[in-house]
């Protein structure tokens, strides 16, 4: 008997699996999938300028650059398994979402360390405090949105204690954005 699937029973799945999808999964999962896309790009396109700034901030240019493409892949990767209502997906969605929230707390904890670290225009802390506090709730509300309704039924994580994993999630990236930010200073 081959592993194989037959050309129906691939039909079958896509066409059940995208009419179950919630459509807040099907917008989420686009976005991360552009979002990680544009960030692996974008770090291309910017390489020798990302290896000027981990010299100038004092971090190893391999380990800058691996780590701003592993976030772009995991970005990609949890939006396209998201699309195909994958459990791993809903876990490194949920870690990508934390992740963030948690960078853009330390980012406002340290508004008057930003300017200097990133260095061209300095705009005023005002807007520093508007731009990352709309991205905390962004990211916030897409953790959330993962954790309510029907979205755990469909990537079948309704035996996880979704809040306890969140909070769990939050405190583990914030561990680790905290070193990041301890490492700049």
């Amino acid at each position: 008997m081959s592993d194989l699937y037959t050309k129906k029973e691939v039909e079958e799945y896509v066409t059940n699996t995208a009419l179950e999808r919630p459509l807040g999964v099907s917008i989420a999962a686009i976005l991360l999938i552009f979002n990680g896309a544009l960030l692996m790009v974008t770090q291309l396109l910017i390489l020798n300028e990302l290896n000027e700034a981990s010299t100038l901030i004092g971090i190893c240019r391999g380990m800058f650059q691996g780590f701003i493409a592993l976030l772009g892949l995991a970005g990609t990767t949890a939006g396209v398994g998201m699309l195909f209502g994958k459990k791993w997906a809903w876990w490194l969605a949920v870690f990508y979402f934390t992740y963030e929230t948690m960078y853009y707390a330390c980012a406002i904890l340290f508004i008057p360390d930003v300017s200097p670290i990133l260095g061209g225009v300095q705009l005023s802390p005002a807007l520093y405090y508007v731009k990352y506090g709309m991205r905390i709730i962004w990211n916030l509300a897409f953790t959330l949105f993962m954790c309510q309704g029907k979205v755990p039924g469909f990537f079948q994580t309704d035996e996880v204690n979704k809040w306890r994993a969140c909070i769990a999630l939050l405190l583990i990236n914030g561990v680790l954005v905290g070193i990041g930010w301890g490492l700049l200073n």
